[in-house]
């Protein structure tokens, strides 16, 4: 954790906080990227440009405390993400999934790990894995989300909707006899 002296000294442009706060938190914000990028070498990016900017920008800033600098960077990140998703993903509606809503038993989910479930997350196209990420992850609104991302409330509500049907049909496909059930 970074002092409130290595904050002072960023705000100052000192090269050694900066290195320090890049060291403490680059790991952390690179998996913030990845989670909505999912390439590498883009997330990488994403982090040294957001990096740029928290340098150039955290002079023009007070913070009430270190989480509220955390939080800052991490929202620098996540709009950076955004913004590369912008350019280079879909957004549009998604065609609507076959899966109807079953329920998921409790020992379905006791047998599933915490890294199944990323990783089927992380398995969602590009609206439906962001809109997911944004809400139920970061704790936005529709409306934030639908400005974030320049689609309607309706359209991030859709999005989410439709990501936990898909998700809930990816986890019950984990467990063979809730999928032979499913699927019977």
């Amino acid at each position: 954790m970074i002092l409130t002296s290595t904050l002072d000294l960023l705000q100052r442009r000192d090269a050694s906080a900066q290195r320090k706060v890049y060291e403490q938190y680059s790991n952390t914000l690179y998996w913030t990227a990845f989670r909505y990028v999912r390439e590498r070498m883009v997330a990488e990016d994403i982090v040294v440009e957001a990096f740029m900017k928290i340098f150039e920008a955290v002079t023009n800033v007070k913070f009430e405390g270190l989480r509220n600098f955390e939080a800052w960077m991490k929202r620098i990140v996540i709009n950076e993400s955004l913004s590369y998703l912008r350019k280079h993903a879909n957004f549009r509606m998604m065609p609507e999934t076959e899966a109807a809503e079953e329920p998921i038993e409790d020992y379905t989910l006791e047998k599933i790990s915490a890294e199944e479930i990323h990783a089927l997350i992380a398995k969602l196209p590009d609206g439906y894995r962001t809109v997911f990420n944004l809400y139920v992850l970061e704790g936005y609104t529709h409306r934030e989300i639908g400005e974030m991302l320049g689609i309607s409330e309706g359209t991030s509500k859709s999005q989410l909707n439709h990501a936990r049907k898909l998700l809930q049909k990816k986890i019950l496909m984990l467990d063979s006899d809730a999928a032979r059930r499913f699927l019977s």
